[in-house]
């Protein structure tokens, strides 16, 4: 997921910085405001630039919301790609990977919020370039779940890629309702619940339980 963001300074490693910072601040005024209640000067009033400076960066609202969704689908792909170079066996890579994403999705569960809320006001081109780099994210975990049955492990379905979806859109749960759960557990209680409940869903052993 991609598409080329012109900025107007040359050094690289400061357009990314800036850039970073940006995401941040755009993080929360869009949750304080919703996309359409920001303006670009009040992004740039919460990452510390001139409302001037920001145009440095992006051009416009839109590419900073753009900017948003790519750095959390790419933390989801990341977080996955991660345990594929950590682990070889097909069960190891597929319980850290549902692990891995919990993690990302609860530490960055205002990204997600924000996601889930905003990713309509994406202009269809950039919205097309998100679905299709989710679409990617979940064929890696479909590709995670093939690796486990071609390696003897059983699941409750046959169709992979309906497995891949569950197993990368349920545990989004954490942030989606942690308005509520946050009232009744804690962390660690509400993502071992969730963890436990994909996996006997699908009917994968748990850790300990053999495979």
């Amino acid at each position: 997921m991609q598409r080329a963001i012109n900025a107007q300074v040359q050094d690289t490693t400061r357009v990314i910085e800036t850039r970073e910072r940006i995401v941040r601040a755009a993080i929360a005024v869009f949750r304080r405001k919703g996309f359409h209640g920001a303006t670009t000067r009040c992004i740039a009033e919460e990452a510390g630039v001139t409302q001037s400076n920001i145009y440095n960066y992006v051009r416009s609202k839109d590419d900073i919301l753009y900017l948003v969704c790519e750095h959390l689908v790419g933390l989801y792909s990341a977080s996955v790609d991660g345990v594929m170079r950590e682990y070889v066996d097909p069960y190891a890579r597929l319980i850290n990977a549902l692990r891995g994403i919990m993690a990302v999705m609860f530490d960055h569960r205002d990204e997600l919020v924000l996601l889930y809320n905003e990713v309509h006001a994406l202009q269809k081109p950039d919205r097309k370039l998100v679905l299709k780099a989710v679409a990617r994210f979940i064929r890696q975990f479909q590709q995670l779940l093939d690796g486990y049955v071609a390696d003897g492990g059983r699941l409750r379905f046959s169709n992979t890629r309906i497995s891949a979806n569950l197993l990368s859109f349920v545990p989004a749960i954490v942030a989606l309702r942690w308005w509520d759960l946050s009232l009744y557990s804690d962390r660690e209680e509400a993502e071992q619940a969730i963890f436990e409940f994909i996996l006997a869903g699908l009917g994968i052993p748990g850790p300990g339980a053999g495979t």
